[in-house]
């Protein structure tokens, strides 16, 4: 369920699309956020929390999952409604790429819960490992 919020400051847009999940999109990317495609426009992404160490795990499951290197702050809660507190991501995208979980994934994962996604990453790590053990038989047994 999608919840279209007026936009505050004019030229943003932002849409809930699930509780604790709020992008704010820009009618022109005037702040650089790079995230823009041809047919979508430029956004942000917006993740509320209510307990201070679930900071600290979306910012490593952020960093270390989704491998967000662009900017994420934490900050009172301003566009995310019922959560005390919100991490506001720039720099990530809206589609995934097989090695790097974006915007999609974390939809994804918001909608089948916080799990979800970690499963996912640990059984791509163990078909890599997996991979790669397979690889160094092959090459070692010639």
């Amino acid at each position: 369920m999608l919840t279209q919020y007026p936009a505050p400051v004019q030229g943003f847009e932002f849409t809930e699309l699930f509780p604790g999940l709020v992008i704010c999109e820009a009618i022109q990317d005037i702040h650089g956020w790079n995230n823009a495609t041809a047919d979508r426009s430029a956004f942000l992404v917006y993740l509320g929390y209510n307990i201070p160490s679930e900071r600290d795990e979306w910012v490593s499951r952020l960093r270390l999952i989704w491998q967000i290197k662009g900017e994420i702050v934490d900050r009172p809660s301003q566009r995310v409604t019922g959560y005390w507190h919100e991490i506001k991501i720039r720099g990530m995208q809206r589609h995934s790429e097989p090695a790097v979980f974006e915007l999609d994934y974390l939809s994804e994962s918001m909608s089948y819960g916080l799990d979800f996604l970690v499963r996912l990453h640990q059984m791509n790590l163990e078909a890599a490992v997996y991979e790669d053990a397979t690889d160094s038989r092959l090459l070692t047994s010639r």
